[in-house]
């Protein structure tokens, strides 16, 4: 999350739209992808890190924005997790299943450990 918060940080005003785009993009991931288990996600996600790369940024700011978007768009303050604890397992470990970069990856560790999703 230092990119985008750098980003925030110097008033980059940017960084809102690249988010919108990201939730956007990811409905229609998941929307079009219902019924996949991990492995299939994971060929998605490999394909679609280019994607948020030129539509979100850049290639750091991005790949950071696809690995928060999709994970943490299944929290909220209020309740955490709560009923999309498996949804969000899902992406975290299509991720990790995927041919994404490493960086990506690291990226995915390190939001997954944040919000608690996995244990340190």
């Amino acid at each position: 999350m230092n990119y985008t918060i750098e980003h925030l940080i110097d008033g980059d005003q940017d960084v809102l739209s690249y988010y919108q785009n990201a939730k956007t993009r990811w409905l229609k991931i998941l929307t079009e992808n219902l019924s996949l288990n991990s492995d299939e996600l994971a060929k998605v996600l490999s394909n679609e890190q280019f994607w948020f790369e030129k539509n979100c940024g850049g290639r750091w700011v991005g790949q950071e924005i696809m690995v928060v978007t999709g994970i943490v768009q299944f929290y909220t303050t209020a309740r955490g997790f709560d009923d999309n604890r498996g949804k969000a397992k899902l992406v975290y470990e299509a991720f990790m299943k995927s041919y994404c970069s490493i960086e990506v990856k690291g990226a995915v560790e390190d939001v997954a450990k944040s919000y608690n999703l996995i244990e340190e």
